[in-house]
């Protein structure tokens, strides 16, 4: 078919124009709804140009034809409104910019093709975490009134500690940098009244680096990890956490310890159903209006052997684990009763998979009462275990592929959180081994 023919078919297949006013197609087929399209003079009506969202994956065509269609008619419906009296017709505040900082917040929220959208539930919360703090400390700037200087104030002003005597928050204000950019970057590509403010803000911004936190250097040792599993053991005896919480925990921490994996890898995610996005293989659960997807389970490691795709390599490179040949985590799963041996290995509350919050509060719990520091926490496992392969001998590109990093360079800063102290130790040792011995040959 040629594109003079399937341009007509896609207007025949349209709705008569009176069904959607105002609508317009832009470029790469991208809708929106446009007053002027409606009337020729909207006199200062806010929102002149709103974007107007993408067909679903799985919504007919019907069906989206008709949302947009409705849409449309509650724009114009809003704008005649607003025509008739403008002082009673209610404007859409949160989808128009007006100037403000808080507006490209907002609007980078809403907006359909904004990245906040296609983002994992988690991550969205991150976002919006650090979207919060922007509208609420410097919301109500204005955007031609913000240079480059105006960002490095913030950023020092992010940056201090929450009390008086606290440590500095750097990674706080990285982020929410970081986050502030991105709305900038966002918004200076669209097509509104104003938006050359934030063309000129990104290219001020654009390259500038701020300061980020370093590595954590906290890990949790073997020794940490013998003493977390004796005082689960202990409290669940006890009652004071449920026994079948506390095994569970010992199994998260030891296997995340002995298999260099991330806690996700081992106890999975919760997410609503709605917007649940699971890797391929996972194993799922669906309870009420959340899904559970994780690849520990019973069901997994037949024969105690456990192949999966990891997290850290995007769940594109395979690992395989014989879990006979790990002492420590072995002799946990082989004390878990045999009924019990379904569905997710680390459980949390009412025998489901382990929710992250109650993992967290868990793992606290029992590390005080191992005598484990409240700056150790429960991913540090991951680099514990790196750190002792390092120092038993292991090399550098077997432990790169125990960790599925793409780059040893990570892998080298990865276990160098105890690995440069102990060299430094050596370092010492060698001169003074030297010195002793070059003591002895010194004439007198």
């Amino acid at each position: 078919m040629s594109a003079r023919k399937r341009k007509m078919a896609k207007k025949i297949s349209m709705p008569a124009r009176g069904d959607r006013p105002g609508h317009k197609i832009g470029r790469n087929d991208l809708r929106y709804w446009i007053a002027r399209q409606v009337v020729r003079d909207p006199k200062g009506f806010p929102d002149a140009c709103i974007a107007l969202p993408v067909r679903a994956a799985d919504e007919s065509a019907e069906d989206f034809e008709a949302r947009i269609s409705q849409l449309c008619r509650s724009h114009t419906a809003r704008l005649l409104a607003w025509l008739d009296n403008p002082q009673t017709a209610e404007p859409e505040p949160q989808a128009r910019y007006d100037g403000t900082v808080g507006s490209l917040c907002r609007i980078y929220r809403l907006h359909p093709l904004s990245r906040f959208h296609r983002t994992k539930h988690t991550t969205r919360r991150f976002y919006a975490a650090y979207l919060d703090l922007i509208e609420a400390t410097v919301g109500t700037r204005l955007v031609n009134r913000v240079d480059l200087f105006t960002v490095e104030h913030w950023y020092a002003q992010w940056r201090k500690p929450a009390a008086p005597g606290g440590d500095e928050r750097i990674d706080r204000a990285h982020d929410a940098v970081s986050m502030f950019r991105t709305v900038v970057n966002f918004c200076a590509k669209l097509r509104f009244p104003g938006r050359k403010a934030c063309q000129e803000l990104a290219e001020d911004l654009e390259g500038v680096k701020f300061e980020k936190g370093g590595a954590r250097e906290q890990e949790m040792t073997y020794g940490y990890v013998v003493a977390f599993i004796a005082a689960a053991e202990d409290l669940g005896r006890k009652g004071l956490v449920p026994a079948h919480r506390a095994r569970g925990l010992a199994i998260g921490v030891t296997a995340q310890f002995e298999l260099l994996l991330r806690q996700k890898d081992i106890i999975g995610e919760w997410a609503p159903k709605a917007l649940a996005r699971f890797p391929q293989g996972a194993s799922l659960l669906e309870q009420g209006n959340e899904m559970w997807g994780g690849f520990f389970t019973w069901e997994n490691i037949p024969g105690w052997r456990w192949r999966m795709k990891t997290s850290k390599s995007k769940y594109r490179a395979a690992a395989d684990f014989d879990l006979t040949r790990y002492r420590l985590l072995m002799p946990l799963l082989e004390a878990v009763p045999h009924e019990e041996r379904e569905g997710a290995i680390v459980k949390g509350e009412h025998g489901l998979p382990a929710r992250e919050s109650t993992y967290r509060k868990d793992f606290r719990a029992i590390a005080r009462s191992a005598g484990i520091p409240d700056d150790v926490w429960s991913m540090d496992s991951r680099a514990g275990g790196a750190t002792e392969a390092g120092e038993s001998g292991a090399t550098i590109d077997d432990i790169r592929g125990a960790l599925t990093h793409a780059s040893t360079g990570t892998t080298v800063r990865y276990i160098a959180r105890r690995g440069e102290t102990k060299k430094t130790a050596n370092v010492a040792e060698a001169r003074a081994r030297a010195r002793a011995e070059g003591a002895g040959k010194e004439k007198p």
